[in-house]
C-alpha cells in the first residue's frame, strides 16, 4: 500500500522536537528563539506540556468532544443539540489537524523549503468533515464516540 501507516513505523510517534515524524533518527534542535534566554524556562515547559500528540482512543475523543462542548461552546450537558455535537467534534478534529500542520509548518521552516498555495473554496462542511475524519483514520473511532455520547455520526 502506498499509503504511510503510522501503527506500521518502527518509532514511537512522539513530539519530541515537534517536527518527529521528519527526524526519526535523532529530534532536531527545538524552534526556540536564540536571543530569547530569559524565556527558555517558559519554552522548556511548553514543550513538556506538548510532547505527546492527542489520544485518539474512543473515551479521549468523548472527553474532548464534551470538553468542547462546554468550553468552547459554552453549553450544558442539558442543552446539547445534534448542532452542538457536530460543532463540538469538528473542533475536536481541529485540534489533531492543528497538531500536524503546526509540525509540519516547523519543520518546513527549518529545511526552508520551496512552497506552493492555492485557493479553494468548500462549501459541503459535513462532507469535509467526514473527509477528514477518513483522512486521519479517526473515523470509526469518532463514530464509536459519538455513538457512546448519544449522537450518531450520520446526523450530523
Amino acid at each position: 500500500s502506498s499509503v504511510w501507516d503510522p501503527s506500521a513505523a518502527n518509532f514511537e510517534m512522539r513530539r519530541k522536537a515537534s517536527y518527529s515524524l521528519f527526524s526519526v533518527d535523532k529530534p532536531s534542535a527545538r524552534p526556540c528563539p536564540v536571543d530569547d534566554r530569559e524565556s527558555k524556562g517558559k519554552h522548556e515547559k511548553l514543550w513538556k506540556l506538548m510532547e505527546h500528540y492527542k489520544a485518539n482512543d474512543v473515551e479521549s475523543i468523548q472527553r474532548d468532544i464534551v470538553s468542547q462542548v462546554e468550553y468552547s461552546l459554552a453549553c450544558t450537558r442539558f442543552s446539547f443539540s445534534k448542532e452542538d455535537a457536530y460543532r463540538a467534534a469538528s473542533l475536536a478534529v481541529r485540534d489533531r489537524l492543528l497538531e500536524s500542520l503546526n509540525d509540519t509548518n516547523t519543520w518546513y521552516s527549518q529545511q526552508d523549503v520551496k512552497r506552493a498555495y492555492y485557493l479553494s473554496a468548500e462549501y459541503l462542511l459535513g462532507r469535509a468533515f467526514q473527509n477528514a475524519l477518513v483522512n486521519l483514520d479517526l473515523e470509526p473511532a469518532f463514530k464509536d464516540a459519538l455513538m457512546g455520547l448519544g449522537v450518531e455520526m450520520e446526523e450530523l
